[in-house]
């Protein structure tokens, strides 16, 4: 059960969700919600009519009174709403001037965080008349499990991408809520894949949309014969997935990330033409929003794209070093992977130095040290920013490289911004430092160095002598 009974604007965005409201307010069975304060939340019309009060006053009454003024039986009492336990019983009442049995089902409704938030009871009459039915309890019971199967695939389809039957959006967001919370209370690693199928305009545009839907169905069912059963695949939109893996740090992340990448690339998902995708990566850090964290991984998946499809790239943030440790000295760091690697020996060298001065730039802010060494450690990122930037284009001179007049016009709109943030940094007190930290150490040395400047890698298969050393 979830919260999709208590929601009352639900019914109107989502269509199966009315689907389950109908169900829900036609069924002879006796169905209400109550909050932890007592209160009724729901209650559908058999409910209402047994206590012979209006349906829609039950909502917001406290339940004490309720059945006090209607003189109804305990056994219509739906219970402790912070009970964490799904309970069956059968049990008997007079109602009126006869007795009545039903089997009554009572159970918790949680939040998106798993905390309970109401409870629930759904209970049907074993002795109503049946006509000709040989055993009515037998009967009843039948249609009680019935009811109960119905709600659980009703939730499960308002959870679930028809098309796929991977999780939609809303499903996500409930989980990924969770796993922060765990993350933030325990200090449990979780982190995001945004997978995109490469030219897949191209597949629909030539191949149709049949053969479209094909592909992404299979890619699903790819996907989840090789992730965990605690991980989940969710249909974002079109051709985008997500996977949430929890207890997941980056690098545990990347692994899986490449595993997904050469499994589908091998899988042959249309046998009209080959099918890959592109997955970017991001582990949650402490204190960002779900918005925030999905855009990191949606950043690192473009990036992938723009360096050539079919391949994963990383956001470098981590609250774990390369070999697996949890960071001690700060929540999160720009963490260097292998994967970063140029193959030249002194881009790869200054790639590196930027990060351990853009890392000492953010210890110095997370631990509010003096303003004095905060400007400083800026100051020490800014020179050697626009040091490496100087030298990468000579080496793209010497390269031959393509697109370095472009790569030059990006360096100089990064400088110039840096430049006159700083500037305002020293001269401002009041201008957060943290909004100069996000561009010096994540706009440029992450951005920058992993998305943009893995374009001219390729060009670096045979470095000039001048360039390595």
């Amino acid at each position: 059960m979830s919260e999709t009974l208590v929601t009352t604007e639900t019914p109107a965005r989502d269509a199966r969700a009315s689907l389950l409201h109908s169900l829900v307010a036609q069924s002879p069975a006796l169905i209400a919600i109550r909050g932890n304060d007592g209160t009724y939340l729901y209650a559908n019309e058999a409910f209402a009519q047994i206590l012979h009060i209006p349906a829609e006053s039950l909502p917001g009454r406290h339940e004490d009174d309720v059945l006090r003024t209607a003189g109804a039986p305990r056994v219509l009492r739906i219970g402790n709403g912070a009970s964490a336990e799904v309970t069956h019983s059968e049990e008997e009442a007079i109602v009126g001037l006869r007795s009545r049995r039903f089997l009554i089902t009572r159970f918790p409704l949680r939040a998106g965080d798993g905390e309970i938030i109401a409870a629930g009871m759904i209970a049907t009459e074993t002795g109503a008349r049946t006509g000709t039915i040989a055993n009515p309890a037998e009967y009843a019971e039948a249609r009680h499990a019935e009811l109960l199967h119905a709600l659980e695939q009703m939730e499960r389809l308002a959870y679930t991408d028809r098309l796929t039957g991977a999780w939609n959006r809303r499903h996500l967001e409930d989980a990924a809520l969770l796993e922060m919370s765990r993350a933030e209370r325990h200090g449990h690693s979780v982190s995001l894949l945004v997978l995109d199928v490469d030219h897949f305009k191209e597949i629909n545009d030539q191949l149709g949309h049949a053969v479209g839907d094909y592909v992404l169905v299979e890619l699903v069912r790819c996907i989840r014969s090789d992730i965990r059963r605690a991980d989940t695949v969710t249909r974002w939109g079109g051709e985008e997935f997500v996977v949430l893996a929890p207890d997941t740090a980056l690098r545990e992340a990347e692994q899986l990330a490449q595993k997904l990448c050469a499994r589908v690339a091998e899988a042959q998902l249309s046998s009209a033409r080959p099918v890959t995708i592109s997955v970017g990566v991001a582990e949650y850090h402490s204190s960002e929003g779900f918005e925030h964290w999905l855009a990191r991984a949606d950043r690192a998946m473009y990036r992938a794209k723009d360096s050539g499809r079919n391949r994963v790239v990383s956001d470098p943030y981590s609250a774990f070093a390369s070999d697996g440790t949890r960071l001690g000295s700060s929540p999160v760091e720009l963490v260097w992977r292998d994967s970063y690697r140029s193959g030249n020996a002194r881009v790869d060298h200054q790639h590196r130095q930027l990060f351990e001065h853009a890392n000492r730039l953010l210890h110095a802010v997370i631990s509010h040290a003096p303003r004095a060494e905060v400007l400083e450690a800026m100051e020490v990122l800014v020179e050697d920013i626009t040091a490496h930037f100087a030298e990468e284009e000579r080496l793209h001179d010497a390269i031959g490289y393509p697109a370095r007049v472009a790569h030059a016009a990006e360096h100089e709109h990064l400088l110039a911004q840096a430049t006159r943030l700083f500037e305002r940094a020293r001269q401002d007190t009041e201008l957060p430092i943290a909004e100069v930290f996000q561009f010096l150490a994540y706009d440029i040395v992450a951005q920058h160095l992993v998305g943009a400047d893995r374009q001219y890698f390729p060009y670096l298969e045979t470095p000039p002598a001048s360039a390595a050393r």
